[in-house]
């Protein structure tokens, strides 16, 4: 439930695909937490963005790779709406 709740089918199968899934799925939620607590904190003037609560899935964020090879955000939905609220265009 949690795996299903935070990432997309998609990056579900290339977690299960690493050497070591236990970590591919920790690494990715934890980049998607990093990401919604620095977009809520960006600007601290601005009212509460992320307002799913706590356990909120974070289903809304995604971690692709760049052409380059480095990791780069996109963001959808609910974590879209946050994003735009704080002035974040883009997240590398």
């Amino acid at each position: 439930m949690f795996i299903e709740r935070n990432l997309t089918a998609d990056k579900q199968v290339y977690c299960w695909a690493q050497p070591g899934p236990q970590a591919s799925f920790a690494g990715k939620w934890c980049t998607k937490e990093a990401v919604i607590k620095a977009v809520s904190s960006l600007n601290l003037q601005t009212p509460k963005v992320w307002v799913r609560g706590d356990a909120a899935p974070l289903i809304d964020i995604e971690i692709v790779i760049a052409e380059s090879g480095a990791p780069q955000v996109v963001f959808h939905r609910n974590a879209n709406d946050a994003s735009v609220k704080t002035g974040v265009t883009w997240v590398k």
